[in-house]
């Protein structure tokens, strides 16, 4: 049924609008998600535009452009888009505001097979992984950082007085200074602290004090659990950064599969007895041939080109 006062249907719009702006400047929604969102409707742009207008005319002592009931001229950014998201009443509403002015973030990325080192603003380091993006934004007192995919590594440098945070799929993580290895895969995420001090993780009800060489491991429907590493599985699972991968005593169909992370001509394993035998080796990133020969030399296999890749069998 439309709503006679509101035909356009401007209040439900803006409230959306409002609550991506919020989202963004959280930290908590993935650029492409919104990017699609907003480029679905010209209306959807104009409506985010007309928010951040609304906010930077509050900011800049201006006032709101419109009034929402309830809330204090003076709100602060977190109090007015609470008031917005639920009670954007209907105006006539400025023109002139840019889609590009939308939000403040940077952000990087990588293709299968590419890996990049991006230097941030206040000189810390990041280091993407195949198919990876990483979105950031610094400002005065504040660091953040999101893993909208794939996997990175954190040269955290000291500096912002509240400290960095990383967001990586639904969790969110404080970081200290120090190297980190972070990773969002099978509908869960990783953060593994390379080097630097014990960084203590709020969990609700308890803490955790996740150490050197030790990995949380965060799923939607389980606790957040802290696993040890040993010094030689942390560097085979930094060695990507030098361009090789380390398998230790790992199975072919696990080796195979984090080789393929890498590769747009997959290797498959066709021989169920032949996946679960292990291996182990160093082997460079660009070069699947390498580990195709080990396998087919010390394991008795052979190595079938296919029409997207290799495929191993007995």
């Amino acid at each position: 049924m439309t709503n006679s006062k509101d035909p356009l249907g401007q209040d439900a719009l803006l409230a959306e609008a409002s609550r991506w702006f919020a989202a963004l400047d959280a930290g908590t929604a993935r650029v492409e998600e919104f990017e699609a969102w907003r480029a679905s409707n010209p209306a959807h742009a104009v409506a985010y535009a007309r928010i951040v207008g609304h906010w930077e005319a509050m900011r800049t002592g201006a006032g709101p452009l419109v009034e929402v009931p309830g809330a204090p001229v003076r709100a602060s950014r977190r109090q007015w888009l609470k008031f917005a998201a639920v009670a954007l009443p209907v105006a006539a509403l400025g023109s002139g505001f840019l889609a590009e002015r939308a939000y403040a973030w940077d952000s990087a990325m990588t293709k299968v097979g590419e890996t990049r080192r991006v230097v941030l603003p206040d000189g810390s380091v990041a280091y993407l992984n195949t198919d990876s993006a990483l979105s950031w934004r610094f400002g005065s007192g504040h660091r953040i950082l999101r893993l909208d995919r794939g996997e990175v590594a954190l040269d955290i440098r000291s500096g912002g007085k509240d400290g960095a945070v990383l967001h990586a799929g639904d969790a969110s993580l404080p970081l200290a200074p120090g190297l980190f290895d972070a990773r969002i895969a099978g509908g869960r995420a990783e953060l593994t602290l390379v080097d630097g001090a014990a960084l203590r993780l709020p969990d609700g009800g308890r803490e955790l004090t996740l150490r050197r060489n030790e990995t949380i491991v965060m799923a939607a429907d389980t606790a957040p659990r802290l696993e040890a590493r040993s010094s030689e599985q942390v560097a085979s699972q930094m060695a990507w950064r030098m361009g090789e991968i380390v398998f230790l005593d790992e199975s072919v169909a696990a080796a195979a599969a984090e080789f393929n992370r890498h590769l747009t001509r997959k290797i498959t394993v066709a021989s169920a007895d032949l996946a679960r035998e292990k291996i182990g080796g160093r082997f460079d990133l660009d070069r699947p041939d390498q580990f195709l020969q080990a396998v087919s030399l010390s394991l008795d296999a052979r190595i079938v080109p296919t029409a997207n890749g290799f495929e191993l069998v007995r």
